[in-house]
């Protein structure tokens, strides 16, 4: 149930006639919650959020975020999905040892875009459930 209701949090933002949401995402987020609970890990993404604020025109925004393997088994990190496709990401490898971090960049295409602005980027792997959302936000106000 809980699945179900991250689920259509995830994708209220993201939803409209034009952008259908994305199944084969849910797909592998269905997948990794159903992950045996002897193989996962627990990660931590700082920050876990950015605000942009409110920007006058549309740009691309670049950041970063990390992933940091708070638990005792490696961290396979198997890939890193957006809920939109104006976000790009970059990464140098899948596996994070416990204690371990690994920088996550990203690029955010907000050309044509207007209004409030909320995208997810989850982190895919063997964690637990929950913990593996990164989230941008802000509003373009022309």
């Amino acid at each position: 149930m809980r699945l179900l209701l991250f689920l259509s949090l995830l994708f209220t933002s993201c939803y409209s006639e034009i952008q259908k949401p994305d199944y084969d995402f849910i797909n592998q987020i269905k997948q990794q919650a159903e992950l045996d609970s002897d193989l996962t890990t627990t990660i931590e993404l700082n920050p876990s959020k950015v605000s942009f604020g409110k920007l006058n025109t549309a740009k691309k925004l670049t950041g970063s975020f990390y992933i940091k393997n708070n638990g005792t088994k490696d961290f396979n990190l198997l890939n890193i999905k957006a809920d939109c496709h104006c976000i790009d990401t970059d990464f140098t490898r899948t596996t994070i040892g416990p204690n371990d971090s690994l920088k996550i960049r990203y690029i955010v295409d907000l050309k044509n875009k207007k209004g409030f602005i909320s995208n997810t980027i989850v982190a895919i792997g063997n964690c637990q459930y929950g913990n593996q959302t990164f989230l941008i936000e802000g509003t373009i106000i022309n």
